[in-house]
């Protein structure tokens, strides 16, 4: 097989006269891991397969980097045509005097060559072939893309390959740019051994070849005595143990799945050609909304005794920018990223699009809408819908039907305009065309997931205009070409003025409703929003917005079995919404929302559906002069 790829390479070179030596240094270029950044530069994980290796071009390698190398390795490599007769000479006298294999004597170019061609053997026949090779190479390409070519390929210890990324696993610093002179002679001087001089296994031996290698850097006047003084005071590297590239995490799988998704390039490029990816999530939002979903979901279980119980959450800015996303607990325990890769029932949280529809269509939140049982042949059986509380009324006002989320009422008003509320079930893309739509979906009895949800909302939060959610700002490629940029995609789903009724009914769900645990918030900030808890209480939600972002919330267990008594959106999933969106607004800035709720309810349409003549004047006695005290009952986690 090595005897196949050498004649190759021959074959290779030999035709190769009518290319650039650029083209040909790139068709010897290994696999490159791919970088993923947040918004502020800061580095979220790796895409990579087998070798860990980050590409850097000579031009970034610093001169120290390069000088202690070449006097290491190959001090006459900027002399020589690939293969160095005098090295030759030196080691074989030097082996001869220990009575064993002391010095190599191959040149850097000849170890570039046994590297990508040959293998590590050492015999005669080998070195014939990587000379040769050797001599090819240099024929073909400059000193520099020679240097590149190796400076990527290397092996430097804790499964660091190339210069680039032993600047990150040893140092810390992703710009080997940044390495220091002292840094510099330690990566020169673990190429030789890279376990051997492992510098967090063995730091004293490391110690001693980097400033062997510092004194031999002076020796031959590639540093001045000062710096070399300078450099041996320097610690062997600032960090306790090695960095570990991270390949996983629920920001990485939305990543890929947003570039499967949307064919933005094949999966094995990512994993291959080195790209650099900036992604829209804010690190800082990530780590804090990860903590604080793990704290709470340990916290129930322990209190209520559940297992099995997890977490999601999952937020977009105004434009649509994905600021986090939680999938679980711990990605290492738990991969399933179920903010966006799972199909649950989402209780009440589908509830505002009922409300909305029936605002386009001349409904005022001042009407009234009945609330005595209901029953409803499904065809097969008949269906009696209950309300959280177990109670009813003769009627209900609309909004506090709304912010009250009780289910019957919700049911009376959708089967107005059952069609309307599926087709904007479909406009805000939380059901297909082709679902089985029944009057269970207005409360929620549909699959969905926090993806869907959050771009459903994004239409509450802004005048109608729903945001298709994307987490990939840009791509470039390793040589820092753009070759894809993130773009917000948006559509108008409805009118502004039924958008902001509804807006204004969401925040009183906040300030005096079901996730009113969360009321403290709008000291500082305009909130609005919706709770969910499904039936039997196997999943709860709590989905909202501020000026700045929208942002939902679940629990629930992956066995779906129910979680606890009682249990609802607004009691469970609300608090740790309010303390990941405290944390949020103190860093990117939530203000209130214009116009005001106060303004809007002055300009609500005055009723124009009542109570029936002869429950007008019993309604109006026993109800709205204790709606407060009387209504505070009828909240629904359903």
């Amino acid at each position: 097989m090595k005897m196949k790829k050498v004649i190759l390479l021959f074959f290779v070179l030999i035709s190769f006269n009518a290319f650039a030596s650029e083209e040909f240094k790139n068709s010897l270029m290994p696999s490159f891991a791919s970088v993923v950044y947040d918004k502020n530069g800061k580095i979220l994980g790796f895409f990579y397969k087998d070798k860990f290796r980050l590409y850097t071009s000579i031009k970034d390698v610093p001169p120290y980097l390069i000088k202690a190398v070449v006097a290491t390795e190959d001090e006459r490599f900027f002399e020589h045509k690939g293969v160095d007769p005098i090295s030759i000479l030196r080691a074989a006298i030097a082996d001869i005097k220990s009575g064993r294999i002391v010095q190599g004597g191959s040149t850097i170019t000849q170890q570039l060559a046994k590297i990508i061609y040959l293998s590590p053997e050492k015999t005669l026949s080998r070195k014939l072939k990587e000379a040769a090779i050797a001599r090819e190479l240099e024929k073909k390409l400059t000193k520099m893309e020679i240097l590149e070519l190796y400076l990527n390929y290397i092996y430097l210890s804790n499964g660091a390959y190339g210069v680039r990324s032993a600047s990150w696993v040893l140092f810390g610093k992703e710009d080997p740019s940044q390495l220091t002179l002292a840094e510099s002679a330690l990566i020169a001087g673990i190429i030789r051994g890279p376990e051997y001089y492992n510098p967090f296994k063995h730091p004293d031996r490391a110690l001693r070849r980097r400033n062997f290698v510092l004194k031999k850097m002076l020796n031959l006047g590639l540093i001045s005595k000062e710096e070399y003084l300078k450099a041996i005071k320097e610690p062997l590297t600032p960090l306790k143990k090695p960095n570990v590239p991270n390949s996983e995490g629920y920001v990485l799988d939305l990543v890929k799945f947003e570039i499967s998704r949307k064919k933005i390039l094949p999966l094995k490029d990512l994993y291959s050609a080195g790209l650099e990816i900036k992604t829209t999530v804010d690190l800082r939002i990530q780590k804090f909304a990860q903590s604080v979903l793990t704290k709470y979901t340990k916290m129930y279980a322990e209190k209520h005794n559940v297992e099995n119980l997890q977490c999601a959450g999952f937020a977009i800015d105004k434009e649509g920018r994905v600021l986090f996303v939680v999938g679980g607990t711990d990605f290492k325990e738990t991969p399933l990223n179920r903010a966006f890769r799972i199909l649950r029932p989402i209780g009440s949280t589908a509830k505002p699009i009922t409300y909305l529809t029936a605002f386009q269509n001349g409904w005022s939140p001042l009407d009234f809408v009945s609330n005595e049982p209901l029953e409803i042949f499904t065809g097969k059986f008949w269906w009696r819908p209950e309300n959280y509380s177990g109670r009813f009324s003769p009627f209900v006002r609309v909004r506090t039907a709304l912010i009250k989320s009780i289910n019957v009422a919700t049911l009376r008003l959708a089967m107005h305009f059952p069609q309307k509320v599926r087709r904007n079930m479909i406009k805000f893309e939380l059901i297909s065309r082709s679902a089985d739509f029944d009057l269970s979906y207005i409360l929620g009895s549909f699959p969905a997931n926090l993806y869907r949800i959050v771009r459903a909302y994004s239409a509450f939060q802004d005048k109608g205009i729903l945001k298709e959610p994307f987490v990939i700002s840009e791509i470039r490629t390793k040589e820092g070409k753009l070759v894809y940029r993130g773009l917000p995609v948006q559509k108008v789903v409805s009118d502004v003025y039924s958008v902001e009724i509804l807006r204004s009914i969401l925040e009183d769900v906040v300030k005096v409703g079901t996730a009113r645990r969360i009321s403290y918030l709008t000291r500082w900030f305009d909130v609005a929003g919706k709770t969910g808890t499904t039936n039997d209480f196997r999943d709860v939600y709590f989905t909202g917005f501020t000026t700045s972002f929208t942002m939902s919330v679940w629990f629930g267990r992956d066995d779906y079995e129910p979680l606890w008594e009682r249990a609802t959106g607004g009691g469970t999933a609300s608090p740790a919404w309010g303390e990941i969106a405290e944390y949020m607004c103190r860093l990117i800035g939530c203000g209130r929302f214009v116009p005001p709720a106060e303004e809007i309810k002055k300009r609500y349409p005055p009723p124009t559906h009542f109570p029936e003549e002869e429950m007008k004047e019993i309604y109006y006695d026993e109800f709205i002069n204790k709606l407060g005290e009387d209504e505070e009952d009828f909240s629904s986690g359903y």
